[in-house]
């Protein structure tokens, strides 16, 4: 009986991470620069509880696609500037994703690529927007491709 528990537990403490909610300092849905407008957007950032990622529509003004790169985070920290990282499918390397809340439904972006001898930084200031104020074929991506946000 007692190997039959410690079996249990070891299976239940193996589930994969993207199988699990992940803590994250901001709220799920779908977030873009604060220079865009949520009922005319069409690119941005989803976090549906378990993944991270850029959802889109491409071509000339948006006009082709939905597309989604979402990836499950599989691990986040915080990190002493007050962001948290984000790790994708075990992988820590140089690169990181990083994100932090600046007010409500504002947060900070920051990603940073190798590059040569250095960390190339970017950060994005984000909105969140509001699954009622994006567009019908916004709406119809998140739908198909972040449906655990739209329920």
């Amino acid at each position: 009986m007692r190997t039959w528990i410690l079996a249990l537990a070891a299976m239940a403490s193996s589930a994969p991470a993207a199988a699990q909610t992940i803590a994250m300092p901001i709220d799920r849905g779908f977030w873009t620069n604060d220079t865009e407008k949520c009922a005319t957007v069409h690119h941005g950032y989803v976090f549906d509880g378990k993944r991270w990622g850029a959802l889109y529509y491409y071509g000339p003004g948006g006009s082709m696609g939905p597309a989604a790169e979402l990836e499950p985070i599989t691990q986040t920290r915080a990190t002493a500037d007050g962001f948290t990282q984000m790790q994708f499918g075990g992988y820590d390397g140089a690169g990181y994703f990083r994100i932090k809340p600046t007010d409500p439904g504002r947060a900070l972006y920051r990603v940073g690529a190798p590059f040569r001898d250095e960390i190339q930084q970017t950060d994005e200031s984000l909105i969140r927007c509001s699954l009622a104020s994006l567009s019908p074929k916004m709406k119809a991506a998140m739908k198909r491709f972040a449906p655990a946000v739209v329920k």
